[in-house]
């Protein structure tokens, strides 16, 4: 069985007493430990919590950047004709890209997470946040989920027609000048890989042919694909996306004459 060691109750008081005058001792800072503190500020405004820093650039506009964040949801939720959008979501604005590091992985500007209801963005004097885009990835992906891969390209080119803005081009005129220019990618690769294609261009050309799905069909035909896989694109929209992309550059072509001159150095170090 074992021995079995036998306290008085005194001795159990005083191993109380020293156990917990170890944790308290335990508890006190070392100022060799390089514990920091980081302050921010959290505000919960309808359906929204917010976290601002507690100083500098974004702390200092948060106003504006809460607009803006209202501004988004009712424009990106009346764009693919959602009623309301009433989910509890956290947008977290960062002071700047080495922030999202310990929080994402990774340094983008903008990230949303709809598994945690999250949206990050980064705000300050040099980084404009990408909130319409990535308030659209956080929507669409709460009321449909997550699309499969082959659909990677319709939940990219949704957040890029939401943002529409690159450098001062918006997407049509992107792929403008990417019809003009050659430089426009198969959509099997944009299918089979999105994310391994060049992102200037993928995100850009899928913003148009978004954006032409939208205004000449329903938003109906558009989930059905983003839910069930472009192995659906024929079956929902009636004919091939060859044939789309067909009438959509010719359209763009009626519409656009002129190509847009727009300088690769500036569009591709500026668009981000």
């Amino acid at each position: 069985m074992g021995n079995v060691l036998k306290f008085s109750p005194f001795l159990s008081l005083l191993l109380i007493i020293n156990g917990c005058n170890e944790s308290i001792v335990n508890e006190q800072p070392n100022e060799n430990d390089e514990w920091k503190k980081v302050s921010q500020i959290e505000k919960q405004i309808d359906n929204v919590i917010f976290t601002f820093p507690e100083n500098g650039f974004a702390h200092d506009n948060k106003e504006k950047l809460v607009s803006e964040c209202f501004e988004a949801m009712k424009y990106n939720s009346e764009l693919i004709e959602f009623e309301e959008f009433n989910d509890t979501i956290f947008i977290r604005v960062l002071p700047s890209r080495k922030a999202m590091i310990p929080l994402t992985g990774h340094t983008p500007s903008g990230s949303a997470y709809p598994h945690i209801n999250t949206l990050y963005v980064v705000a300050n004097d040099n980084t404009r946040p990408p909130i319409k885009h990535e308030l659209m990835h956080l929507i669409s992906m709460l009321e449909w989920n997550q699309p499969p891969p082959s659909s990677n390209w319709m939940n990219e080119g949704l957040g890029t027609f939401a943002e529409n803005n690159c450098s001062g081009w918006n997407v049509a005129q992107i792929y403008r000048y990417f019809l003009e220019t050659d430089q426009l990618i198969s959509i099997d690769l944009l299918t089979e890989d999105f994310y391994k294609q060049p992102e200037i261009f993928a995100y850009h050309q899928s913003g148009y042919i978004v954006e032409y799905l939208l205004k000449n069909y329903s938003i109906e035909q558009f989930e059905r694909v983003w839910k069930g896989g472009f192995g659906k694109f024929k079956e929902v929209y009636g004919f091939t996306f060859e044939q789309l992309k067909a009438k959509l550059e010719k359209d763009l072509l009626d519409k656009m004459p002129k190509v847009p001159e727009i300088d690769p150095q500036t569009f591709y170090k500026n668009c981000e």
